[in-house]
């Protein structure tokens, strides 16, 4: 069974999800190679407080999306602030790098409200197809990684239903003061090597992911329910 494009599922940890590849912490023994360099990247404290600049730092436009209570993004005090009202919502900024994604990545803090809970994330993807929450056509993603300030759950979206891979639980909560964390994903073939903003590092596989070519790296901010987690985005990358 997949889950329904929507973060109830995938922050709910209720849907049973059949995994139809092996997945899993990636052995000492294989071959890893170096993630691929940025082809954008825009560093959030270089920017004046105000709205979200029309393009990146490298010269490519920001696509934006919203659901539910949405006042930004905003830059404010170099970091790139989303603005979510204190109830169900979601920022999307997008950027199209016009072939395939091979690598997403951001240096983020979460910050309260009370952001001890799962209900605030921040998720890296890619989009092929419609861009969520709610554009016309099908969404598809060959990578769609949430982390709370909890636990963290990598995905990919086939004809707009989620596809969980794997997933896991942080030995202790993240902090919620802003303090500068890093999570990163590339993609090579079927693999997808993680690095999780606690520190650690791991990899999932699925059959899956090569055949979904998405040339939209997307940041989403997103906020499950009232006094979830916020984030703040200090510097984004994709390759």
């Amino acid at each position: 069974m997949s889950a329904a494009l929507s973060r109830r599922a995938v922050l709910g940890g209720t849907a049973a999800l059949v995994l139809l590849a092996a997945c899993g912490r990636g052995s000492e023994n294989e071959a890893h190679m170096p993630p691929p360099a940025p082809r954008v990247r825009t560093v959030w404290r270089d920017h004046p407080d105000g709205p979200i600049p029309a393009r990146g730092d490298e010269g490519v436009p920001f696509v934006l999306r919203a659901s539910g209570p949405v006042a930004g993004p905003v830059v404010r005090g170099g970091a790139l602030d989303a603005g979510l009202g204190d109830e169900r919502a979601a920022s999307y900024v997008n950027q199209d790098l016009g072939t395939a994604v091979h690598r997403v990545g951001a240096r983020f803090g979460f910050v309260p409200g009370p952001g001890t809970s799962d209900d605030g994330s921040l998720c890296l993807a890619a989009w092929r197809g419609a861009l969520p929450p709610s554009d016309p056509g099908v969404i598809e993603a060959p990578v769609h990684l949430v982390a709370t300030p909890q636990r963290w759950i990598l995905s990919l979206a086939v004809g707009s239903q989620l596809a969980e891979i794997a997933s896991g639980r942080f030995d202790r909560p993240l902090p919620t003061d802003g303090t500068p964390l890093v999570m990163d994903v590339t993609l090579t073939g079927d693999r997808a090597e993680i690095a999780l903003p606690d520190g650690t590092t791991t990899s999932a596989r699925d059959a899956r992911i090569p055949s979904l070519p998405a040339p939209v790296a997307c940041w989403e901010s997103y906020r499950h329910a009232p006094g979830g987690a916020a984030v703040r985005l200090y510097e984004t990358w994709a390759a």
